[in-house]
């Protein structure tokens, strides 16, 4: 037949680099002005300093191309296509999106002006919320689509659940995923925390709260889960050591009940102050019940006291509590303080919550880990993660950091973790978590006769 034996000619598989023609010689620079729609009508809402400034119901943007600056350099042949960072959210982020997405660009482009990397870089976001509230497979399919998307690193998921639920999968397909997890459940060769928060240590330090502030009978409520058990387990042993009288223990299901009750029960049996350890959607029914009660005990809670940021209306049910926080004292992080100036100056406005600074130093740790990497490739990208050693942190204190190594995953080192009070509207510092053996201040060989 006519034209069998003609040659049959290969198509470019994939489509080529586009060229955005937007690079600049002097700063990176980004397609998008922000990281969500919110920027498109100014809409931001914070009503205090450490409230998200987003608005409820706010969208990513789901593709963002950030090019380095070029310093008069003109590259030859098709434009260098972006290495992708992705970004799984996997939660309902209330009034967060915005203080989640820019300062993923802004580190992406501070990093690209200080010279950690010299190709341009792609922000991949997909929104594919999991457990505890909906099905477990959704967040594996958005972690999914962001590995077949050619993402070299993914930041997220952000809750215990999710993390656990996805360990199997990150490890198997070999794309390195920075959580922030506290539970030390989620492990393995490609993964990774830059952690809000570290629930064994929160466990302690709900104790060591009770045993500071000379409170010695307590009431204490945790919740079922895939680390509830790790708070739980943690805060026994440190009640025991520091000789605390647990009055009365309650664990909570997914959807409470009882509360006023079981509170009511803490009050008469003698507590002194009540423990929380938990996903925080509970938070509401507490405030319901101490108000119902007319009681207001001293409290102390995880890292789910953070969610004051989530929203106005959760930073209310917060009121009272003394929670576990990762802002250091105000003013003391040059680290933080310089990158919120530049926050200001990039995006126009201000803000001031804990997921501003988490959000940028896990965004630092990923391009650096692309900056390290011998290619592009995820393989690559885990050892240069590796490779990071105390890279300063606007998280925490002045001292804290983030450094990796080949069997070590957990990045926050130093003053990561603080105890913060909410009360009367504000939020005041209460200290960081310092622990000491008791025989500092307890020793017979200081006794006097």
């Amino acid at each position: 037949m006519p034209g069998e034996d003609s040659p049959r000619y290969a198509e470019r598989m994939f489509a080529a680099p586009i060229d955005h023609s937007i690079a600049q010689p002097d700063r990176a620079v980004s397609t998008v002005r922000s990281g969500t729609d919110t920027a498109q009508t100014g809409a931001y809402l914070n009503e205090l300093w450490y409230q998200g400034s987003g608005a409820i119901g706010e969208r990513p943007v789901e593709s963002i191309v950030i090019h380095p600056p070029t310093r008069g350099v003109v590259t030859q042949g098709d434009p260098f296509e972006p290495v992708k960072i992705g970004v799984l959210i996997d939660m309902d982020l209330g009034q967060l999106t915005a203080d989640l997405m820019d300062p993923i660009i802004l580190a992406v482009e501070d990093a690209l002006n200080e010279g950690v990397y010299d190709r341009p870089v792609e922000i991949v976001t997909v929104d594919a919320r999991g457990l505890p509230r909906e099905n477990y497979r959704k967040v594996r399919l958005g972690y999914q689509k962001l590995v077949d998307a050619g993402c070299v690193v993914v930041i997220g998921p952000f809750i215990s659940d999710n993390s656990v639920n996805l360990q199997d999968t990150v490890n198997a397909t070999g794309v390195p995923c920075i959580g922030w997890t506290g539970t030390t459940r989620f492990a393995g060769e490609y993964c990774f925390t830059v952690a809000n928060g570290d629930i064994p240590v929160e466990g302690w330090m709900g104790a060591d709260w009770c045993h500071r502030e000379g409170y010695k009978k307590v009431g204490f409520f945790w919740e079922q889960g895939s680390s509830g058990d790790l708070y739980a387990d943690h805060f026994r042993a440190a009640a025991r050591h520091y000789e605390l009288d647990v009055l009365r223990e309650t664990r909570l299901g997914p959807n409470p009940k009882n509360f006023r009750e079981n509170l009511a029960a803490m009050r008469d049996q003698g507590a002194e102050a009540i423990v929380y350890m938990g996903y925080g959607y509970a938070t509401f029914n507490f405030a319901k019940a101490f108000k119902a009660l007319d009681w207001d005990p001293p409290r102390f809670m995880g890292t789910a006291f953070m969610f004051y940021s989530n929203s106005n209306a959760w930073a209310e049910g917060l009121e009272g509590w003394h929670g576990v926080d990762q802002l250091g004292e105000d003013g003391t992080n040059p680290n933080y303080e310089a990158m919120l100036e530049r926050f200001e100056a990039r995006f126009g406005r201000v803000t001031r919550n804990v997921v501003v600074a988490l959000s940028y130093d896990t965004a630092r740790a990923a391009i650096h880990g692309i900056g390290n990497a011998r290619i592009a490739t995820p393989e690559q990208v885990k050892i240069g993660l590796e490779q990071i050693k105390w890279m300063p942190c606007t998280n925490g204190g002045p001292g804290c950091c983030i450094t990796f190594a080949e069997y070590d995953h957990r990045g926050y080192k130093g003053d990561f973790l603080t105890i913060r009070e909410l009360r009367g509207g504000e939020l005041h510092f209460r200290g960081y978590y310092r622990p000491q053996h008791l025989s500092n201040t307890d020793s017979p060989l200081l006794k006097k006769d």
